[in-house]
């Protein structure tokens, strides 16, 4: 038979070891990381490849100059040319896949064929000939955007889309790729196949 204080002392252990156990259990729900959102990790790695590239473009552009809008055509065009033949040769190792890793294309090709399959029957019925208008030649990196093939507006329901990019980049449909272009340069920095569909 116990006796009180013997009691008393293993009930008070009893009660300081089920705290214990408590205390860790929350003190490692508090700790335990929060969940990571698979999109925001594939942008995020997107947007670190965009700017390494907006970093090299910068020492380039320390070198060929500013754009400057008050000068003659000629003049702009010369620095166009001057700046893509930079970078080609800063990226001549460049390859698909280099920005538009295969994470983010097959997420950016799931987002746009799901826009596609939401849009309306009468919009659906009329793709064919938005197909039509779009600019027909195979892009490839390093490439610079054939001024023969118009300048097509993208799509305004597909930009909501894709993540933000500095104003010297932009989006662009080619038949059914998605194009990432330098706009002063006018060189095709990367690509996804299959990415719009046809």
């Amino acid at each position: 038979m116990l006796r009180p204080l013997d009691f008393y002392r293993r009930t008070t252990v009893a009660i300081a070891s089920a705290a214990l156990v408590v205390g860790t259990a929350c003190k490692n729900e508090d700790t335990k990381p929060p969940a990571v959102d698979p999109t925001e990790t594939v942008f995020t790695d997107f947007a670190n490849r965009v700017d390494k590239y907006m970093q090299l473009r910068k020492s380039i552009v320390d070198t060929v100059g500013d754009l400057d809008p008050t000068k003659s055509q000629a003049e702009i065009t010369v620095r166009s040319t001057t700046l893509a033949n930079g970078l080609i040769a800063a990226r001549a190792q460049a390859k698909p896949g280099d920005i538009f890793t295969p994470e983010f294309s097959a997420l950016i090709a799931t987002l746009i064929k799901e826009e596609y399959k939401r849009r309306s029957i009468s919009v659906q019925e009329t793709r064919g000939d938005q197909q039509d208008e779009l600019p027909d030649f195979k892009p490839t990196v390093n490439q610079m955007y054939p001024t023969t093939y118009p300048l097509a507006t993208f799509p305004a329901t597909l930009l909501p889309l894709l993540p933000s990019l500095p104003e010297q980049l932009e989006y662009r449909v080619v038949q059914h790729y998605l194009v990432l272009r330098d706009v002063e340069a006018n060189v095709i920095l990367d690509f996804i196949p299959n990415a719009v569909p046809m």
